[in-house]
């Protein structure tokens, strides 16, 4: 009989090959893709239904309002730690329009609230999921004057806060 390496070793090498072909195979084959997503539930959305420009139904006419503060949600904004929402804090006054401006990689929303936890978040906005480029605008007016803080639902470490004059 000879050295019980000389077979062990080549046996155990070819099933951790085989293991890691399959773990390859099947593991990234479940892996959910755009668009492959089939569900009795999902309702498919256009492009234009993630970059939002509105406030719902209604068309904004940005030229009834007396200034546009731009907020922008910075590139690499999703890493914690990273700059997030510029200008922070921003000021705008009850006649203005706030548009809130995704220049990141993935989705974010500006929510308005302390954290998840809070039970009156979105109760005053909401911008909904902002896709890459997108934007939503939202009147001053319909938010109400004072200091109010907002953060974004999927990445809830990204806090920003707005004054209403």
């Amino acid at each position: 009989m000879g050295k019980p390496g000389i077979i062990a070793f080549p046996v155990l090498l070819a099933l951790g090959a085989i293991t890691g072909y399959l773990t390859y195979t099947y593991f990234t084959a479940a892996i959910p893709q755009e668009g492959l997503v089939i569900s009795p539930y999902r309702k498919e959305l256009t492009a234009s239904g993630t970059n939002q420009t509105d406030t719902g139904s209604k068309q904004l006419d940005e030229s009834k309002f007396s200034k546009v503060v731009e907020i922008k949600i910075l590139k690499g904004a999703l890493t914690q730690g990273n700059p997030d929402f510029d200008p922070d804090p921003a000021t705008a006054s009850s006649g203005d329009l706030i548009t809130w401006i995704n220049e990141d990689t993935t989705l974010h929303t500006a929510t308005s609230g302390k954290d998840l936890n809070d039970p009156d978040k979105g109760k005053l906005f909401d911008t909904a999921y902002l896709s890459p480029n997108g934007k939503k605008s939202i009147p001053a007016a319909d938010i109400g004057k004072g200091e109010h803080t907002y953060f974004c639902q999927i990445h809830p470490y990204m806090v920003g806060t707005i004054t209403i004059k």
